[in-house]
């Protein structure tokens, strides 16, 4: 008999990514930005402002084309910002416009991709070793996959978060779309508000880990608060047909 097939979210799942990404957000734009304290979030984009900007480029001289009476005294920045070592070491500027998607991509997926993709914290301390349990007393019965919402650039600090928690899953995705969640497993672990909405496709199992963010949505199957609860949760036994072996 094959094993069914079980598929575990990482984002608010297994990764703080709101936390860091709140972190860097406030760091970044600054607390004036916000227009309200912001509340557990998975969607940046539409649950943080975006604005279209315009950003000054400078051009860097040659190094025949600079002054050879420079001092450390010019390099030292005013309250804009500015100092004078700049009319020395650059010959020209130009303003390059970004739209508000564009500032947010280059923050999440350039400025601060390490920080919020990889150097995350887990989501509580003791999460490691019960993810850990988790697997170790269901492998048997459960075919586990890791599943992601990411790009090419954020695959490779994903990994690293992983490590971090040291991770003996033998299975990970990396996928494009929510929905996507749904190709490969019977029953799926989320916090996903997105993937909740559109609703469980017939013949597979929804297993909500609550959150602010999907506290008013319905799951459809089981509804917990963390992983660690369905170490020995008889219903969640059922839904993954687990059977204790009996020691002879």
């Amino acid at each position: 008999m094959s094993k069914i097939r079980v598929g575990i979210d990482v984002d608010e799942v297994l990764r703080s990514k709101w936390l860091q990404f709140d972190r860097f957000y406030v760091q970044e734009f600054g607390e004036e930005k916000l227009k309200k304290e912001p509340e557990y979030s998975y969607d940046f984009w539409n649950d943080y402002p975006w604005e279209d900007t315009v950003e000054v480029e400078k051009e860097l001289k040659e190094p025949e084309e600079m002054p050879d009476n420079i001092n450390p005294i010019h390099y030292q920045v005013d309250k804009n910002g500015e100092a004078d070592a700049d009319s020395f070491l650059f010959k020209e500027t130009k303003e390059i416009k970004l739209t508000a998607r564009e500032v947010f991509n280059r923050f999440i997926y350039q400025d601060f991709l390490f920080e919020i993709f990889g150097a995350a914290p887990k989501l509580y301390p003791q999460l490691d070793l019960d993810v850990n349990n988790f697997l170790e007393k269901y492998q048997n019965t459960v075919d586990f996959t890791i599943l992601s919402i990411e790009n090419k650039f954020s695959i490779p600090p994903t990994l690293f978060f992983l490590s971090k928690i040291s991770s003996r899953f033998k299975k990970y995705e990396f996928l494009e779309k929510s929905i996507d969640k749904w190709k490969n497993v019977d029953v799926l672990i989320t916090t996903d508000p997105e993937i909740i909405k559109l609703g469980v496709p017939w013949g597979k199992k929804l297993i909500k880990l609550r959150r602010p963010f999907n506290d008013k949505l319905k799951s459809g199957t089981l509804d917990v608060l963390q992983i660690v609860e369905l170490i020995e949760n008889v219903e969640f036994q059922k839904i993954i047909k687990y059977k204790n072996k009996k020691i002879k």
